[in-house]
């Protein structure tokens, strides 16, 4: 008799342990900010140096291209910069012309 009044109550213990499990987030890898983009060669150099420089004054440095897509109305220029690797997004002219600079990670992370 003993053994059956304990079956229920086992099964309840179990549940409620089961229900203070903390979900600390997702273990799948984060998602790129960046489309799967490689070089365009139609992007220009100027167009190219000029968006690096941009990045470059905003984060002090060690910015690396990590994509270009060209447009005729402005290429976008894909970058990573500093020790942690922030994302940054450059819309430029093919005549060197920045247009938009933009941060495109999470903060914290630039």
């Amino acid at each position: 008799m003993k053994t059956t009044l304990m079956a229920p109550f086992g099964l309840a213990a179990l549940l409620a342990l089961g229900a203070c499990v903390e979900e600390t987030g997702s273990t799948a890898p984060a998602q790129s900010p960046f489309p799967n983009v490689g070089f365009s060669a139609d992007v220009s150099q100027a167009a190219i140096d000029a968006c690096r420089s941009a990045v470059a004054a905003q984060t002090g440095g060690g910015v690396e291209v990590v994509g270009t897509e060209f447009s005729q109305a402005a290429s976008v220029v894909y970058m990573v910069a500093g020790p942690l690797r922030g994302p940054w997004r450059c819309l430029a002219g093919n005549d060197g012309i920045v247009d938009e600079v933009m941060f495109v990670g999470s903060e914290g992370a630039a």
